[in-house]
């Protein structure tokens, strides 16, 4: 990050330590009042570090991400997202042009009829701190073949603003292959801590709620029943400090 940040924000280091390595880095932080979002920027910064070293790890075995654009067959799969990220999507939903926020909204609302008919809903809005993909629940709704609402030409519209297990979910195996994952061995870049889960739990703790992720494609109906969290502030520095002890980071003010 540069030195001149705006008021009302100072830099903060990390030291993040991996099986290959200390993550250093510097990212802004709020000073004053913050909402869970804002954590969100962060939780992407670091992710998108870590793939980085990961990727790199992998090249240097002669392994390389086969993943590109025009590729979205992990766009169908039930992405689970941590209610910070769930707040972020609503903000970015709403932040769309009217027009292309019709057409959005309208392919959630497919979405959600859809596993209503198949009596999914429920299920995959259990509380639960799990994103693995081998859950009954999760092969059931990659076997409906919805792609995601953002998803565009078979490419993300929103990829800056994609959630964690988006963004760490990179792999070397032939990118055919994911268009059937259970039938093949995906060989996915390790990542040695996904950030969902601690942004999950840290909610759980400040909110008052129990740790959940929430799958993407049901982000507007979780939102609409925890609504008061979209504007609930805490203080910047405390929630920063409290995310990464979650994640086992050093942080430190910027001297």
């Amino acid at each position: 990050m540069e030195p001149n940040l705006p008021p009302g924000m100072e830099l903060r280091a990390i030291e993040l330590p991996t099986p290959d390595g200390v993550i250093q880095g510097r990212v802004a932080v709020t000073t004053g009042p913050m909402r869970l979002t804002g954590l969100v920027r962060i939780a992407y910064e670091v992710t998108d570090a870590l793939v980085a070293r990961g990727v790199q790890v992998e090249d240097q075995a002669g392994r390389h991400i086969s993943c590109r654009a025009g590729c979205g067959a992990c766009c169908r799969h039930m992405v689970p997202v941590s209610p910070p990220e769930a707040l972020a999507l609503a903000d970015v939903l709403d932040g769309l042009t009217p027009a292309r926020r019709r057409v959005v909204v309208q392919r959630f609302a497919r979405i959600v009829e859809t596993l209503r008919a198949q009596d999914m809903t429920d299920e995959l809005l259990a509380p639960r701190i799990t994103g693995e993909a081998s859950l009954p629940i999760a092969r059931r709704y990659f076997a409906l073949g919805m792609a995601c609402p953002f998803l565009e030409d078979e490419s993300c519209s929103i990829h800056g603003d994609r959630p964690v297990v988006c963004r760490d979910f990179n792999v070397t195996s032939p990118a055919e292959w994911c268009r059937a994952p259970y039938e093949h061995d995906i060989a996915k870049v390790a990542l040695p801590l996904p950030l969902a889960a601690p942004l999950a739990r840290l909610t759980a703790a400040v909110a008052g709620i129990e740790p959940c992720l929430i799958p993407l494609t049901l982000v507007p109906h979780w939102v609409a029943r925890h609504h008061p969290l979209r504007r609930r502030e805490w203080p910047g520095p405390e929630l920063f400090d409290r995310f990464m002890r979650e994640i086992g980071a050093n942080p430190a003010a910027e001297s």
